[in-house]
């Protein structure tokens, strides 16, 4: 009894060992077969995708600088890449925050919307940063309403 490839449609003989085999032996196809099954498997079985996570991040841990010197030993890929990234980010028409844009030191502040700029269609905010002072009573506890909505800040 013949049959057609799920993956390839190729007509192929099942093997009486298999009576419901879909996938012809070719090697596409067999590939195919496996990462179709993984993917079943991962949406059904917590366990499964447990286990695959902690060994991807324990491949991950052996070999920190694979994806590095892949990189290095392949320029035109990380050129591609980086055009391909570019892409992507225009698509999703949001402005990317960069860790090191902002000069403010570390510390403790206070954001409040500034009332000179209204909200538009619940979108984006304009607001105030105002630091704090060190020995101001009020940072024991910043995320008490009464400290957050008074206006008024240590000198």
């Amino acid at each position: 009894m013949t049959r057609h490839c799920t993956y390839c449609g190729k007509p192929f003989e099942p093997r009486p060992q298999v009576p419901d085999q879909a996938y012809c032996s070719a090697p596409a196809c067999q590939r195919a077969r496996k990462r179709q099954w993984q993917q079943a498997k991962l949406q059904s079985d917590p366990d499964y995708r447990i286990n695959q996570r902690a060994a991807q991040q324990a491949w991950s841990q052996r070999n920190q600088d694979y994806w590095r010197s892949y990189r290095d030993a392949r320029p035109d890929y990380a050129q591609i890449n980086r055009e391909q990234q570019r892409l992507r980010d225009q698509g999703r028409n949001v402005d990317l925050a960069k860790m090191d844009a902002c000069d403010l030191p570390s510390g403790l502040y206070r954001i409040t919307r500034h009332p000179a700029f209204p909200r538009e269609n619940n979108g984006s905010w304009v607001v105030e940063i105002t630091p704090i002072c060190v020995t101001c009573p009020c940072k024991m506890d910043v995320s008490r309403e009464d400290v957050i909505d008074t206006p008024a800040v240590c000198p």
